[in-house]
């Protein structure tokens, strides 16, 4: 089962990848450009392509029609989705009114409503009358829609906080038992992940209103099948933390709305990440701030799953208090970050960062010998890989080389990361494999932290001047943190996942540092990624 997941995941993940670049090139032909001229609202400067939920709608409709069997439930989804999708095209060309996307997405819902997607165990009310049930449920899933719609206005704000919440839902549908939702689940998240590696600031593509009303009512939809299932287990007040994001947004942006006259639907900005960035704070901290609020209340999510209802809504009453109260002090006392720049900036680092960065000139060559001595160690300890994952790997390390002695410019660096992004996991998951790397895991265990924290130090040191941290990078820490611990994937006997992928991911961050290091840098670690891979050979 764990391998429909894999399949599911890969094959909207490569249809995302390749399928993105395509609709930034044929925006303008499709008609889907954000122009932000005449537009107060809009952060961006310049016009842009909407066309990037496209990329995620997409590869998750072919992950499904070809992995998940259909039943009714699955049907209404599909088909509610399908009609919300219709309007936000629509809407992303023609700039349809408020009351028209409204009429759109309550025909969606309503039509998923009539598949079962109803919160019929409502929460503190015995024996719910039915017409209660669809009220709630049509109002929670509309707010949903609406507020991830909202929060769709800064560079992989909306698209990492849905990130974050289905791969929870992804955890605790493989707790319970729930394959439909972990793989319309796992579909989306590698729709989302493909579409993040072109709309992280400064973003070259947008979702528009397709991709972020789709992502709404999926995640809605998701949230209320796996917890109204009669084997879930899970607390019925588990989509409030879920989705508690954009419900807040919704809380708090309408009584802005009405002290200010303005209409209740339309846009503005008066959401959350525009209070946020009225405090002062830059681009990138506004979205890491709401990332860590998500995995705050995501945590509280997984610890909670089967606790009384009443217990998580005094935890979720509790969060709105305090964020929304720091939010208001903030803007009552005045108060707003220093963000000095260009000549005023300070260096602020202190004295044992400033001695540590005459050795930065070398961190290059360093971690560059570094990297290649472990791939080729892990390429010599590789006596157990399957022959298969040998023979592909030689197939395509001959084909790196060819592709590097005829490369020219920018393709040097697309190579390299090939190489080095194909020869790290296998050479980990080889070394895993191994009985002698087996009887030495504390001791690689400890290398890689040691690794991780050099890099930190390396990237503070240089002051990010060839590598630095984006919230994307947050993302893929809170896969390492608390998704990846909950992986069962039959991996090999010794093998557990979480060490694996903790193992890879500060390997290629390593790599990606030496990459940026110029020409040079590019070249030896090319080479030496490429020879691991023949090193491999010596096992057939």
């Amino acid at each position: 089962m764990e391998f429909l997941y894999l399949y599911a995941f890969f094959i909207a993940l490569f249809s995302s990848v390749v399928l993105i670049p395509f609709l930034i090139k044929y925006a303008k032909r499709l008609h889907l450009v954000d122009n932000p001229v005449g537009n107060l609202r809009k952060l961006h400067q310049k016009p842009m392509p909407r066309s990037g939920g496209l990329g995620i709608i997409v590869p998750t409709a072919i992950a499904i029609l070809i992995i998940l069997p259909w039943d009714d439930s699955v049907f209404s989804y599909l088909i509610g989705s399908l009609i919300i999708i219709s309007f936000g095209l629509v809407d992303d060309v023609l700039e349809l009114r408020p009351a028209q996307k409204l009429m759109g997405q309550a025909l969606g819902v309503t039509l998923a409503m009539v598949g079962g997607m109803i919160i019929a165990d409502v929460p503190f009310i015995e024996n719910c009358p039915s017409w209660i049930s669809y009220t709630i449920t049509f109002g929670f899933v509309m707010a949903v829609i609406n507020g991830v719609n909202f929060s769709d206005g800064m560079d992989g704000l909306a698209a990492g906080t849905a990130l974050m919440a289905l791969v929870l839902i992804f955890t605790l549908a493989i707790s319970v038992g729930n394959t439909q939702v972990a793989i319309i689940a796992v579909a989306i998240c590698a729709g989302l992940a493909g579409f993040l590696r072109f709309n992280t600031h400064p973003a070259t593509v947008f979702m528009g209103d397709a991709g972020s009303q789709f992502l709404g009512f999926s995640v809605a939809w998701l949230a209320i099948t796996l917890t109204q299932a009669d084997t879930s287990g899970l607390s019925t007040l588990m989509p409030l933390l879920i989705l508690g994001i954009p419900i807040m947004d919704v809380l708090q942006v309408i009584p802005v709305r009405i002290k200010k006259n303005l209409p209740l639907p339309g846009p503005d900005k008066e959401h959350f990440h525009h209070q946020i960035i009225k405090l002062g704070f830059p681009h990138a901290g506004v979205v890491a701030i709401i990332y860590l609020l998500q995995l705050m209340l995501l945590v509280g999510a997984f610890g909670l799953q089967s606790q009384d209802n009443l217990i998580v809504l005094v935890f979720y009453l509790s969060y709105l208090l305090i964020v929304l109260g720091f939010l208001y002090f903030g803007h009552a006392s005045g108060w707003r970050v220093n963000n000095n720049s260009g000549a005023e900036r300070v260096d602020n680092r202190n004295a044992v960062f400033r001695r540590l960065s005459s050795l930065h000139p070398h961190s290059g060559k360093f971690y560059g010998l570094l990297i290649a001595a472990l791939l080729c160690l892990f390429a010599l300890m590789s006596t157990d890989i399957p022959k298969i994952f040998i023979y592909v790997t030689l197939l395509l390390g001959v084909t790196l080389l060819v592709l590097k002695l005829f490369s020219r410019g920018r393709w040097r660096l697309l190579i390299g990361r090939a190489a080095t992004y194909i020869a790290a996991p296998v050479c980990v998951y080889g070394m895993s494999l191994s009985s002698f790397g087996q009887n030495l895991t504390w001791e690689f265990n400890a290398l890689f932290m040691v690794m991780a924290a050099l890099l930190a130090i390396s990237i503070r040191t240089t002051r990010k001047e060839y590598f630095w941290m984006t919230p994307l990078d947050l993302l893929v820490l809170f896969f390492v943190m608390f998704f990846a611990p909950q992986l069962s994937l039959d991996l090999g006997q010794g093998v557990h996942a979480s060490a694996l992928v903790f193992k890879t991911i500060v390997l290629l961050y390593t790599c990606e540092y030496v990459l940026a290091r110029g020409v040079e840098a590019q070249n030896r670690l090319t080479i030496a990624a490429i020879f691991s891979m023949f090193v491999l050979a010596i096992h057939l």
